[in-house]
């Protein structure tokens, strides 16, 4: 069944310029327009736009990630399926401490100035969790990196932009990860791909920190039983 705008905003709760902009983000299927200024909507965009604002409101996925799991739902899989791989790699919380906040309210949590913000974003250190068409918002794991970490290696006077091997480097074991899962999920169905990839990516979490932590701990043991031979 189709139904007006005005319907669509009534039964959603959203205003009718966000649905055009839902729209225009591939986010909702374009209407049938009767005129220039009628056109009518699927009544299922009630439901899609409400999983829309769940999806925003409780996971904070940026749109081009709700795009992508409303593109698994249009094949058949449940929200809960189509969501497995973001709630994986992006394992943010619904709790209100993972509030998100804008570049005034980071600075101001952070106590980094706006040239120090610029250039740890710059060098690719500070990654905010939402940068997307312009709007650009921090969430906990972002403070406590900028506040604890970053802010405290600059007031030693230290050049962070030395640490950007950190961001080289990482990005070489991604790609390696990638092929991984590639190779992991070639000829699987959708399903089990989301399985896959949704396993793959708990288990790298874990083996980035382990076997870094214990390369690191294997170094300090061999330096200082070189120390106590002299």
């Amino acid at each position: 069944m189709e139904i007006k705008i005005g319907e669509i905003a009534k039964r959603s709760g959203v205003p009718p310029s966000t649905i055009r902009y839902y729209v225009r983000q591939g986010l909702l299927p374009e209407p049938t327009k009767v005129n220039k200024s009628m056109a009518y909507y699927d009544e299922r965009c009630v439901e899609r736009i409400q999983t829309i604002r769940y999806l925003q409101e409780t996971k904070y996925f940026p749109l081009s990630v709700i795009r992508n799991i409303l593109r698994r739902m249009d094949k058949g899989l449940s929200l809960e399926e189509a969501e497995a791989i973001e709630d994986a790699v992006f394992g943010v919380s619904s709790e209100a401490d993972n509030v998100m906040v804008e570049k005034s309210k980071f600075l101001e949590q952070t106590g980094l100035t706006d040239e120090q913000l610029q250039l740890a974003q710059k060098t690719g250190l500070l990654m905010p969790y939402m940068q997307e068409k312009g709007k650009v918002l921090y969430d906990q794991e972002d403070i406590r990196f900028a506040r604890d970490i970053l802010k405290r290696i600059m007031d030693y006077g230290l050049d962070i932009r030395k640490l950007d091997f950190y961001v080289r480097l990482g990005n070489e074991i991604i790609d390696h990860e990638l092929r991984l899962r590639r190779d992991a999920v070639h000829g699987t169905s959708a399903k089990e791909n989301i399985r896959i990839t949704t396993e793959i990516s708990r288990v790298a979490e874990f083996l980035r920190g382990y076997i870094l932590k214990r390369l690191f701990q294997r170094r300090i043991q061999s330096t200082i039983q070189k120390s106590l031979q002299k």
